[in-house]
C-alpha cells in the first residue's frame, strides 16, 4: 500500500526538478504564444526582414516561406522567432544562432492552422528587436462551392 505512495512522490519530485531545469525554454515559448493584437501592439520596428509566403494557400499542411533578415548598422542579429499566433502551438520555430551575424537567409515549409498572419521577430546584439508580418490565406479546397 505504501508502495504506490512512493510512486507518486517520486513522480511529483521528478516533475518539478524536470520543470525548473527547462522554465528558461517555458518562458520563451509563453512570450511567443501572443495574440495577434498582442503582436501589433509591441511597435516592433518592420525594417530589414523580408518575408516571403504565398498569398494563397490550397491547403496549410505544408507552405513554402522564406526569410530574410537585415541588421540595421552594425548590429548583429542572435535570434528570431516565427510566430503563427492563429495555431494552436503558436511559436513554429524559435532560432538562436551561436555566431551572431549581419544577415541571415532561410527557407522552410511551415504549417498553419487557418487563415493569418505570420510574424517573425529577430533579437538583435543590443536587445532591440525587429520584426515582419504576411499574410496568408489557406482554403481546405481551391474548388470550394458554399452550397
Amino acid at each position: 500500500m505504501k508502495e504506490p505512495l512512493l510512486k507518486r512522490t517520486f513522480l511529483k519530485q521528478i516533475t518539478v526538478l524536470v520543470g525548473a531545469m527547462l522554465s528558461p525554454s517555458l518562458m520563451a515559448i509563453e512570450t511567443s504564444s501572443l495574440s495577434e493584437k498582442q503582436l501589433k501592439a509591441l511597435n516592433l520596428k518592420q525594417e530589414g526582414v523580408v518575408l516571403d509566403l504565398p498569398p494563397l494557400a490550397d491547403t496549410g499542411n505544408s507552405i513554402p516561406f522564406s526569410i530574410q533578415i537585415q541588421a540595421p548598422g552594425q548590429k548583429l542579429i542572435q535570434s528570431f522567432e516565427i510566430i503563427a499566433p492563429e495555431n494552436p502551438n503558436p511559436l513554429v520555430l524559435k532560432v538562436t544562432l551561436p555566431n551572431p551575424k549581419s544577415s541571415y537567409r532561410m527557407a522552410t515549409r511551415i504549417r498553419l492552422a487557418m487563415s493569418q498572419n505570420v510574424w517573425v521577430i529577430a533579437q538583435l546584439s543590443d536587445g532591440s528587436k525587429i520584426s515582419g508580418v504576411i499574410p496568408s490565406v489557406v482554403t481546405l479546397n481551391a474548388c470550394f462551392d458554399a452550397t
